[in-house]
């Protein structure tokens, strides 16, 4: 056990020198002290450590949620960048260099936006009116919204989304890619009442995901009002995945292997996957 250099106390008195009166070890894996006195009974004082290693874990992750937030004011100048990261740094009091906590640069600040609106969605969607859930069809509507209210999110920085998007299909920025877009199909499809545990549950979700992602195409290039041409396109997609259930549902057997062919595909295209090398 390794232990800090012991501390020997003397008390003059009378100018007379007593030596040793106190020795004090600590302990540094048991955070135990231990106070000997002369004449007295050994006793041991249990310290409660000022910090632990979770302690200094979380602190850096709030460092970084400070300034992944602020970075964000800074997007629509200088990018989903490093350049961001730094000045969201400086603006909460930090050096510049502090971009460095991301390893991922940009990649980073999409993550936590992308973490940050799936969150925002799920919030909403608890709110929602559940009354057409009973039904046994599937509940396009509420999709329909929960999409659309996704994607919304997206507008104030729906300039610059393009290479927010490009960013994501970098091989070492997949994974989060990856991981945001399957928790955003499976809020969804959860808080709409999906609650299927066979062959349905991937379909669903794999098909979802297609979805979400040419609906975020679309959107981008829509010009209309209210965005209503992305409503439309939303409507009309998930009026195809509808039509493909039911085939699934009256001929699994011949529709199956078809349909994760294509299901394999869209998760390529969606993730980038066919152009990276």
């Amino acid at each position: 056990m390794n232990k800090l250099p012991r501390v020997f106390c003397s008390l003059r008195i009378n100018h007379r020198l007593f030596m040793p009166l106190t020795t004090i070890s600590f302990s540094n894996a048991q955070k135990t002290l231990r106070h000997y006195c002369q004449g007295q009974t050994n006793k041991e004082i249990i310290l409660t450590p000022k910090s632990t290693e979770q302690d200094e874990h979380q602190y850096e992750e709030d460092i970084k949620k400070n300034i992944l937030v602020k970075a964000l004011d800074f997007v629509l100048k200088t990018g989903w960048s490093i350049e961001s990261l730094a000045h969201g740094a400086e603006a909460v009091g930090y050096p510049g260099v502090a971009h460095g906590l991301f390893p991922n640069g940009g990649g980073d600040l999409v993550h936590y936006f992308n973490i940050t609106c799936n969150e925002k969605l799920v919030e909403q969607m608890k709110s929602w009116p559940k009354e057409g859930l009973k039904e046994s069809k599937v509940p396009a509507q509420l999709i329909e919204n929960a999409i659309m209210t996704r994607l919304l999110m997206i507008e104030p920085y729906k300039s610059t989304w393009p290479k927010a998007m490009a960013i994501q299909t970098l091989p070492n920025n997949v994974p989060n890619c990856l991981a945001t877009l399957l928790s955003l199909v499976d809020d969804i499809c959860y808080h709409t009442g999906d609650r299927s545990v066979d062959f349905n549950w991937y379909i669903r979700r794999v098909g979802l995901a297609g979805i979400y992602k040419a609906s975020e195409l679309f959107y981008l290039t829509d010009n209309s009002q209210s965005n209503s041409g992305t409503r439309s396109f939303v409507k009309s997609r998930i009026r195809d995945a509808e039509l493909i259930q039911i085939a699934l549902n009256v001929n699994p057997v011949a529709v199956a292997p078809q349909t994760l062919t294509a299901a394999f595909v869209t998760a390529k295209n969606m993730l980038g996957m066919n152009t990276l090398k």
